[in-house]
This record gives structure tokens, sequence and C-alpha cells, in this order.
């Protein structure tokens, strides 16, 4: 339950820094009925989109313990080539959801960082000027630690969110001493009372509201690493509690002293321990934005491995956490758009318009498929059909809160979605791209009997065994068929592996390999399943198979075919543009070589232009 304080609830856990003093500085009041409001909108918006929706609802969504919109299109076979209109649709939104939290991890390390450095000038006012140096600093050591893994000092990230979860909530009781009329607002009518009150703000206090639930995605996304029971308790027993008792610490804060402060966190500690405190805030955003930039590292993985991305080089920093990846190119431009947002925006006040949509954006497309997930279900009984309609409360509550962030688009809510169309371009660009070289290889496909019958005489014969690759679905690979047909070269024995990845997170033992023997003798074909959080060391994984072949694994050649899109020579329709990113796409991939861990000394690539 501690680990998962440091992994799932930074984000959530940071949001006290920036969402309470967002939220009161719109009216600029100090009145107990605004404060009251605004906290009973705090307190309900935490229960009801993480509590329930997620805490009770999502989190029971998982695929074999896997969480994340890449989960659930797994588990609903979406990624997969699909005839069905409403199947197509399901998949575009899901891509758009995992496109908006590349943009979500852009800007939770900035404002997180900047929110807890801004302390520094309640210490001293002549410290604000350090504020964006220094938090470009951390944001840049922070993206440069990256390559070197944080796996070994991982283990103090939830003891120290424990302690900064603690701290949140001793300030907040002592705070709420002050005025204990504070807790009424936990009566929702005070929420009701204050769009009355302010019907022209109504939009913009729900925005910044959202501020306080931004991370609750975290929960479902980091499910495989931690459970459902653990994160559970560990909502229900510290995060939660601390997070409202810290809230309403700030309420009764603003209420006693009668005035607005432009620091209401910070406010709450006395002067000699704000230098503590603003340490302990610095590493607590450092922590939050860990887990955020590890999670779109994994969430890359994933798209890659299902087909929604290039192959990437991916490295596994931790041998039993396969969510603790680092993708060098994927963390280089979001470190760079990073530092560029912090001193651009300069302060989390500035931010704060940016901050939320593509959270909230995130939130609405893991709800559709959420409900989604639920009608596939079979359903017995007028109860557990009622109980099946309970998530459509929840895509009410999405759209009001993705209506209020609408808001912020021109001042500055437009870059995260700008952020999402260009990563969800790519992703659409390589899709269509891959589907037209595929159907460009199913047509002119070879059959193993064909082959066999139609192979010219050998001009060469290798006393090897020769592994070619093929991509599922494809009998002969285009590389055996040329070396055949235009070299003249037949090899000892032939081996053509297969490999695809399936829908669930990790394939046991026996289902991961199959082994059919062709009418030809030394003709074999190996099919590998992984699951999509595997890793793919294919040496390895034919280690055994190849001694049970009676083939020495060191003295196999693997050969490889490298095919090289061509863009179309004519931009004649809108498929052109499409198909030349594609192409370029494709030419800066990662090579099989490289992403099945061939041996370079064993394996040779053979080149072949592909005109799309």
């Amino acid at each position: 339950m501690v680990g998962a304080l440091g992994v799932v609830f930074g984000d959530i856990g940071t949001s006290p820094l920036y969402a309470f003093r967002v939220a009161v500085g719109i009216a600029d009041a100090s009145d107990a009925g605004t404060v009251l409001g605004i906290l009973s909108l705090i307190t309900w918006s935490l229960i009801l989109v993480v509590t329930i929706k997620y805490v009770a609802f999502i989190l029971r969504a998982d695929n074999e313990g896997e969480g994340g919109i890449l989960s659930l299109v797994a588990l609903m076979k979406l990624h997969r080539r699909q005839e069905t209109r409403n199947r197509r649709i399901l998949l575009l939104v899901a891509i758009f959801g995992g496109a908006l939290l590349f943009g979500d991890a852009v800007l939770t390390p900035a404002i997180s960082v900047l929110s807890a450095i801004e302390g520094l000038k309640d210490i001293a006012p002549s410290y604000a000027d350090w504020t964006v140096p220094i938090a470009i600093a951390i944001v840049a050591g922070l993206f440069v630690a990256q390559a070197f893994g944080v796996a070994r000092i991982g283990i103090v990230f939830g003891p120290v969110m424990l302690v900064w979860f603690a701290t949140l909530a001793i300030s907040g009781i002592a705070a709420i001493f002050a005025y204990p009329e504070v807790l009424a607002a936990l009566s929702p009518h005070y929420a009701i009372a204050l769009f009355l009150d302010y019907p022209y703000y109504a939009t913009a206090f729900l925005g910044a509201v959202f501020l306080a639930v931004t991370g609750g995605e975290a929960l479902y996304a980091d499910l495989g690493q931690f459970g459902r029971p653990a994160i559970t308790r560990a909502w229900l027993v510290i995060v939660l509690p601390a997070l409202l008792l810290n809230y309403f610490g700030q309420g009764a804060m603003v209420i006693a002293d009668h005035r607005f402060s432009e620091s209401t966190f910070y406010s709450l500690f006395p002067a000699f321990l704000l230098p503590a405190v603003v340490l302990l805030a610095a590493i607590a955003s450092v922590i939050a934005s860990q887990a955020v930039i590890t999670g779109l590292a994994s969430l890359t993985s994933q798209a890659i491995r299902l087909g929604f991305l290039p192959p990437m080089s991916v490295s596994y920093l931790s041998a039993a956490n396969p969510h603790d990846v680092y993708v060098p190119v994927v963390n280089l431009l979001v470190g760079a758009l990073t530092i560029a947002v912090v001193a651009g925006f300069g302060s989390s006040a500035a931010l704060a318009d940016a901050y939320g949509i593509a959270v909230a954006g995130a939130m609405i497309t893991t709800t559709v498929l959420f409900i989604a997930y639920e009608r596939s279900r079979p359903r017995r009984g007028a109860r557990s059909r009622a109980w099946a309609a309970v998530p459509f409360a929840f895509l009410l509550i999405d759209l009001v809160f993705i209506l209020a962030n609408a808001g912020k688009i021109p001042s500055g809510g437009a870059l995260p979605l700008l952020l999402a169309l260009a990563v969800f371009g790519l992703i659409q660009c390589w899709r269509i791209g891959q589907a037209r070289l595929d159907g460009l290889r199913m047509g002119e496909q070879v059959t193993i009997r064909d082959y066999l019958r139609g192979r010219p005489a050998p001009t060469v014969t290798c006393e090897r065994t020769a592994i070619f690759l093929a991509r599922p679905g494809i009998e002969v690979p285009r590389a055996l068929a040329e070396m055949t047909a235009l070299v003249g070269v037949r090899f000892e024995r032939v081996v053509i592996v297969s490999v695809r990845t399936f829908s669930v997170p990790r394939l046991k033992g026996e289902d991961r390999i199959k082994v059919e023997r062709i009418a030809d003798r030394n003709l074999v074909r190996v099919l590998i399943g992984v699951g999509y959080l595997q890793r793919i060391n294919l040496p390895a994984l034919l280690g055994e198979t190849l001694n049970e072949l009676g083939v020495k694994p060191e003295t196999a050649t693997y050969i490889v075919g490298l095919e090289r899109p061509v863009a179309p020579a004519i931009l004649s329709d809108w498929l052109a543009p499409v198909l030349a990113v594609y192409a370029f796409m494709a030419r800066l991939a990662l090579r099989p070589t490289d992403r099945f861990l061939l041996p370079p000394s064993r394996t040779l690539e053979v080149g072949m232009p592909r005109r799309l």
C-alpha cells in the first residue's frame, strides 16, 4: 500500500499546491459562502470521480490484472482489423485518449514543479526571480536521470509520499481548529449555492476544481503494478482523508484571515517551517512527475507492441517491473517540451488554464470505453442491467468537466490539444501505412506449397540453418523468396519464425511457442506468441526449440528482410501525404535486428524497396 503512494498518487497528491488557490482566485473572494462552495465542489468531485467512478467501478475492468486505456483496447480486441463501424470509432476514441496523455505528460511536471518552487517567495520575496531557473534545472535533471533508471531510489518514493500526505493532513487539521465551521462544506448544498451566487463563474469554478482530481486516471493506469486492493486501501485510508483535510484547512485559513492569499497552501505553515515544506513539496512534485513520465514510457511501449506506433528503442530498466521502461526518443521530446512550457508560462497560475483539459479528455475516453466494455458483457436480471447503466452517469459528469475546461482553450488549453492532435495524426499515418503495406504483402503472398513447387534448382547450397522472420499471416517471407529466386541460394534447413503480440499482458509457457513441420522436412515454421507487456529476446525464446530440432542455436543464421517503403511518386489524393509521412517514420523505425535482439555477427539484412 505504501508503494502505491509513490507511483499512483503522486499527481493527485500534489494538487493541493495549486487547485484550491486557483479556484478561490476566480472570484477573488474570501467570504465563507464562496469558500464553502468551492470546498464542497472539491469534496464531491473527489468522491464521485475518483472514489466511485474509478475505485468502485473502473478498477474492476482489468485485463488479467492490467489497467489503462490500451489495456481496455486489448481487452476488447479493438486493435485487430475491424469491420464494424462502432468498433472502429471506439478504437479512434481510445487512440485519441492515449494521445491526450502525451500532453498531460508535458504539463504535469511543469505545473507540479513550478507550484512547489513558488513557495520560495514566501520565504523571501527576492527569491521569486529564481523560481523559473530552479524549476527548469529540476525538470532537466529529472528527464536526464531517466536514462540511468530510478529503480534504486524508487524504493523511497512510497515512504516520502507517506510523509507528504501526513504533512497535508496535519497542517489541515491545525487550520481547521481555527474555523471548525468549515466542515459544513461536506454538504453538497453549498456547491449548489455557489452556482446560484456566481452563475457567470460556474464553468470557471468547475474547471478550477477539476485540478483537484487530475491524477485520478493514474489509479487505473497503474493497476497492474499494485492491484486493486492496495490502490483502494491507499486511497480510502490515506490519500482521500489527507487531501480533504488539507483542502478544508486551506479554506479555514482563508475564511479566518478574511482575505485571499496567492499561497493558500504555504500559508498553513509557520515561517520557520517553510524551507523544509518547500523542499518536501519539491521532492513530492518530482516523484509525481516521475510517475507520469514512467507511465507515458510504458504507454508508448504498449502502443508499439499493439502496432499503433513504429518500433522504437525501448530499454527495460527493471527485470521485475515491465512498466519501468525508458524510450529515448519520447523522453527527449517530452523533456524539451516541458522545459519550453516552464519557460514560456513562467508560473503555475498561468499553467492552470492549459492544464486539465488533456486529463478531462483522457478520462472521458476511458469512460466511453468502459461503457462499451460493460455493454459487451452478458447481463442477467433487471438489477444487473440497472447496475450497468451507472457508468452513463459518469459520462455525464465527465461531459460537464470537459465543457468547463473547454473555456480554457483560448488561454492555454489549446496547447495539450494541439500536442494530442499531432500524436494522433502520427499514429493514424502509421496505422494507415501499415494497412497499405500489409495489403500489398497479402496480394503477392506465396504459399508454402507454391514455393516448394516452383523454386528453381539451387546454384549454391549453404550447409547452415537459416532463420527467416515473417509477419503473422505471411507463409513465405519475401526475403526467402528473393534469395531463392534471384540469388539461387538454398539452405540446409530453413526455419520461418513469426512473432505475434496477443491481447493479453503475458502469455505463459506452453502457449508461447508452436512448431509446425511442413511437407519438406527441412522447412519448419515456428509461431511465437507474446503478451503486449513481455520483452522479445528472439534468440533466447528460440533456444530450446532449435535444440529440439537438432540445430545448435549458436550456429544458426538470422536473415531479416528490410522493406523500405517508398512514398507514391505523384501526390494525387489525400492518401499520398499520409503515406509519405508513413514512409518517413518507417525509415526512422527500429530495425528488426535490434528490436528482436538478434546477434549482429550472425544476422544478414536483405534490403528491398517497396512502392506504396
